[in-house]
């Protein structure tokens, strides 16, 4: 079972920084994303290495946490993912930001059980439908210094609050586009390996496979949170997943995992995908 699938709400509020504290002692164990945390004490909490100390991004709570008190190899290295030998250095501290799934459906997807989200230290990430940046932060802590976070958000209000939040995240490259027409952004990316996609439009799928076919490598892989609503509010959120999905499989995806968002989102989805571009796709799996 997925680590806070059985608590519900898994140690977390709806507000932006609350639980850990109360003096307890707290201990770091790696997830099995890499680049991703849990911090256990007094809650559970998932947690991001931060990658600009002593800076909250939208109020969320930040934890320091001992060398000691670490389970995690090479912690005080990039992101926890040290190389054999870089153990942690007694005395030190290192500080973590609290994810909370009720402000990030990324964070909902994790704790709702996804096997990969395929964003790790060193990844290039498209971001479609970065708002003002709240989970494009925490990516930005996942991916660190030798990955980047190209934020596509289409809203200028919310693009000044992503530029804000890019001046000190370095490794964020924000874009105030809209999603639906990469070429107005192609000379700023790279080849990808990653497509986070959080746009809630109708028209999401075709969004995705258009920036896919501009910007994603062989094989690399999309991540895609759904709201039934924004695409059809008129039939079962499940028809409009096996919808979604199988537009993905007609443009050169081979859908991977698909969980529900709840308790976090009502009637949300998060799926994931290969994308074929080169390499011929493979026979549709047997039922």
């Amino acid at each position: 079972m997925a680590f806070g699938a059985s608590g519900g709400r898994g140690g977390f509020g709806r507000g932006g920084g609350g639980g850990g504290r109360g003096g307890a002692r707290t201990i770091l164990e790696p997830h099995r994303h890499p680049g991703v945390f849990i911090a256990k004490g007094k809650d559970h909490m998932l947690v991001t290495k931060n990658l600009v100390p002593g800076e909250s991004v939208y109020g969320e709570k930040r934890i320091s946490i001992e060398a000691a008190d670490s389970h995690v190899p090479g912690a005080n290295g990039v992101n926890g993912n040290g190389k054999d030998g870089d153990g942690p250095v007694e005395g030190t501290k290192t500080e973590y930001r609290v994810w909370n799934p009720f402000r990030s459906k990324l964070a909902a997807g994790v704790l709702g059980g996804l096997d990969e989200i395929y964003i790790r230290p060193g990844a290039k990430v498209l971001y479609l439908g970065a708002a003002s940046g709240t989970s494009v932060s925490h990516v930005a802590d996942i991916v660190g210094p030798e990955g980047a976070v190209y934020a596509v958000e289409f809203s200028p209000r919310s693009g000044r609050d992503l530029i804000n939040m890019a001046k000190k995240r370095t490794n964020v490259i924000p874009i105030v586009e809209d999603a639906r027409l990469p070429n107005k952004y192609r000379m700023l990316l790279p080849i990808v390996d990653v497509i986070f996609a959080d746009v809630a439009q109708p028209d999401q799928a075709r969004i995705v496979v258009h920036n896919a076919e501009s910007f994603l490598k062989d094989l690399g892989h999309v991540v895609i949170s759904i709201k039934a609503s924004c695409v059809d509010s008129t039939v079962p959120p499940e028809t409009v997943f096996a919808s979604e999905v199988q537009f993905l499989k007609e443009h050169q995806f081979k859908p991977l995992e698909q969980v529900t968002l709840e308790p976090y989102e009502r009637d949300h989805a998060m799926v994931t995908a290969r994308y074929y571009r080169h390499t011929p796709l493979p026979p549709p799996d047997k039922k």
